[in-house]
This record gives C-alpha cells, sequence and structure tokens, in this order.
C-alpha cells in the first residue's frame, strides 16, 4: 500500500466542532498570530514558541530550559508541504543533527530539548479524529521516531532516541534516552490541555538525564543535582492543569490529566523499599509519594490513540496508568543508566550519528529571509512585544538549588 503524503493528508483534516462554542485561550491566539503570519522568520516564530514554552506549559523541564534558552526549534509551515515529504524529511534531520552538535560542543547553554512544529491555518482547527492521527504519526515517522516498540497497554507507541554530552572529568561520552511526546493546538479546553501546542502540532523531546548531567559535570562541577530532577518531575505531575471547577474530590474530579499520589497513613510510598531521596522535602510535595504516579495517559506515549477519540472524557478514567519516578533516583533501576547517569557511547559512535566536528556548522538564523514590507516588520514586533509581555507576569522556574 502506498504511503500517503503530508501534504495528502493535511488536505484531509477536518475543521473541529468544538471552536465554534468555545474560543482558544488568549494565549493561543496570541502565539498563533505571528507564528501564522507568513511574512514572519523562522527565529521570531521560535522565540514566540521559546516565550509560550516558559509560561504556558505545564512540563517543568521545558520551562527550565526555555527560560534559559535551552530549547531547540524546528519549524515546519504551509510552504513545506509543497516541498514533499523527501524534503521534510531531510529539513528534520539536518535540525536534530544541528541539536546533538550543539548538545555535545556548547558547554554554557547547551540545548536539552527539541521542539518540532508543524504550524499551518488548518492543523490549528483540525478536529482530534483519525485524520489528524495520521497526519501526526507520518510526521513521527519522517522526523526520524518512527516507534520502536508499542506500548503495553493499548496501541500507542514510544519512539525514544539518545542526546550526548561528554564528561570534562574523564572526557567519555554517555547518551541520555529521552522518549517523545506529543501536542496539538486541539487540546486546549479539552481534557488533555496540558498537551496543547499553538498553532497547530507538535513533538518534543526533553533530556532529564543530559540536562542534570550538564549542571553537574559543568554548572556545578562535582555536585547531584538527582534531587532537584526528581523535584522538576514531580511538580510537573502535580501542576497538571484542571479541566472542571474544584469538587473536592481530588484531583480526578477536578479533571487532571497527572496527579500524585499521598503516602499511606503511617507515611509510606507505594514501593516501600525505597527510602525518601529528599534530605528536606519541599513543602508542596510534602506528604507525596516518591516512587509512582498516577495518571489519565501514560507519559512515555508519543500519538496517543485517546487524543483522537474526540470525546469529552479521557477512554482511561475508569483504570489510570500507575507510573514510575524511581527511574530518576535509583540505581538499581533498569532505566536508571539509559534515561539518567547516562550509557556510555565511543567518540565513534558519537561522531557516526551526528558527523565529524569538522563538518559542524553554527545556524546563523533562516536559511532564506524574504522581504518584507515596513508594515509587516512592525506588525511582527508588536506581537513580539505582546508575547514577550508573558515573560514579566511571573514564571514558576525553578533555579538549579537541590533544596
Amino acid at each position: 500500500m502506498k504511503t500517503e503524503t503530508l501534504l495528502s493528508l493535511h488536505d484531509k483534516l477536518r475543521e473541529d466542532h468544538l471552536r465554534a462554542e468555545r474560543a482558544f485561550s488568549e494565549d493561543m491566539q496570541l502565539a498563533a498570530k505571528l507564528i501564522l503570519k507568513p511574512y514572519a522568520y523562522d527565529h521570531e516564530v521560535a522565540e514566540v514558541l521559546r516565550q509560550w514554552c516558559m509560561r504556558h506549559q505545564s512540563c517543568q523541564f521545558g520551562r527550565v530550559a526555555a527560560s534559559r534558552a535551552q530549547v531547540y526549534f524546528c519549524v515546519l509551515r504551509e510552504r513545506d508541504l509543497a516541498d514533499g515529504d523527501a524534503r521534510i524529511r531531510a529539513k528534520i534531520a539536518a535540525a536534530k543533527r544541528h541539536w546533538k552538535q550543539r548538545a555535545v560542543t556548547d558547554t554554557q547553554t547547551p540545548p536539552h530539548s527539541f521542539v518540532l512544529v508543524f504550524a499551518t491555518d488548518r492543523l490549528m482547527l483540525a478536529a482530534p479524529d483519525e485524520n489528524l492521527r495520521r497526519f501526526s504519526t507520518r510526521l513521527l515517522e519522517l522526523a526520524g521516531w518512527a516507534p520502536l516498540r508499542r506500548a503495553k497497554r493499548g496501541e500507542n507507541p514510544i519512539s525514544s532516541d539518545f542526546l550526548y554530552l561528554q564528561d570534562p572529568s574523564t572526557d567519555a561520552y554517555y547518551g541520555f534516552q529521552f522518549n517523545v511526546d506529543f501536542f496539538a493546538a486541539a487540546g486546549d479546553g479539552r481534557w488533555w490541555h496540558d498537551h496543547r501546542l499553538p498553532a497547530g502540532i507538535g513533538f518534543t523531546a526533553n533530556s532529564t538525564g543530559h540536562m542534570k548531567s550538564f549542571l553537574d559535570w559543568y554548572r556545578e562541577r562535582g555536585s547531584d543535582h538527582g534531587e532537584w530532577a526528581l523535584k522538576q518531575a514531580m511538580l510537573t505531575i502535580a501542576q497538571a492543569h484542571p479541566t472542571r471547577p474544584a469538587g473536592g474530590g481530588g484531583p480526578e474530579s477536578e479533571g487532571r490529566l497527572t496527579w500524585l499520589r499521598d503516602l499511606d497513613a503511617a507515611g509510606r510510598p507505594l514501593v516501600q523499599n525505597i527510602a525518601c531521596p529528599f534530605k528536606n522535602p519541599p513543602k508542596q510535595l510534602q506528604g507525596k509519594d516518591w516512587t509512582r504516579y498516577e495518571g489519565l495517559i501514560h507519559t512515555d506515549h508519543a500519538v496517543r490513540e485517546e487524543f483522537f477519540a474526540d470525546r469529552d472524557g479521557p477512554i482511561t478514567a475508569g483504570s489510570p496508568y500507575l507510573e514510575d519516578f524511581t527511574y530518576l533516583y535509583d540505581a538499581a533501576q533498569p532505566d536508571f543508566i539509559n534515561f539518567t547517569s547516562g550509557k556510555p557511547f565511543t567518540e565513534d559512535e558519537v561522531f557516526a550519528e551526528l558527523g565529524g566536528p569538522d563538518t559542524w556548522t553554527r545556524r546563523t538564523g533562516d536559511d532564506e529571509e524574504d522581504e518584507r514590507s515596513p508594515e509587516e516588520t512592525a506588525e511582527i514586533e508588536r506581537l513580539l512585544a505582546a508575547c514577550r509581555a508573558w515573560e514579566s507576569q511571573g514564571i514558576d522556574v525553578e533555579s538549579d538549588s537541590q533544596t
């Protein structure tokens, strides 16, 4: 069977009926105004996305990375569809390669995160149905992140990759595994509100291990940010957006996507043989389980089938997922090495993927910047200023402090 192109899949997208009665959130509308302008340059789109991620996304690791300009953005727009899938594949591959090169060589502000965005008017207004799922799955394939395995439950794919960093004390290279996550404008105002993204769809890659090891090896050499990493992970789960009015029935009744578990009456976590890793637990995490959490989605999954059922509530409501924190700090866990402490790679293995350093280049901006009128430039500057005003509204971004 012939593979459908992104262009043909884009043509089949249907308009979301929800938007006739429920407009997008103001932050989504403002960001999309600039992102969807055909005369906005890629670096301007990336700046709006950075500002939006820093203030309006739920992932604490993404917020921290965005606040420090440590996110690499790859932006695809309407004009890219006409270039065909091969060119789109090549553009994403080049961006991923440059991201990984920078993650190895930049010892000041290496990008721990990668955000791939496909932004068009049609994608922003697309209904979360089978057509959007097929478009999203095809984009994931073109990005080189076709799932290596399926989840144990349901049909959701899990897509993984490695980001590399060199230990300056030994010159050894380590790879830090990450899983690819999915976001879409259609999530705004739905039960999966935390997985919204302005102007279309996107995939994010946040390497917790790369971020933690950079802090340990370069920012504060000899430190251990294990507690800090766990704190960010737990805060991400705790600050899930409520999609229903509070009724006193706990996070599920408030329509939160994920939630922390309470310790039992004796103050014990679900996995009782793992001691609390916090020397002094942060106030907002006191009384909470540091081993397991729950959610209506599995945070390791990529293009989740639950998002495309177009239901008022999740199909997992009656049996939420039970998920793991311990891989972040417990060396006995199988995933600790790959995701947190780092898997050893040889220099030859790293360069085989990224190319030799003599071939590496520095991205200076858009490959091509079309001429635009003074009026268009003024409009973009006005929209940029409005988005940058989010920064002064107060951002809950954690410092490197481990307390």
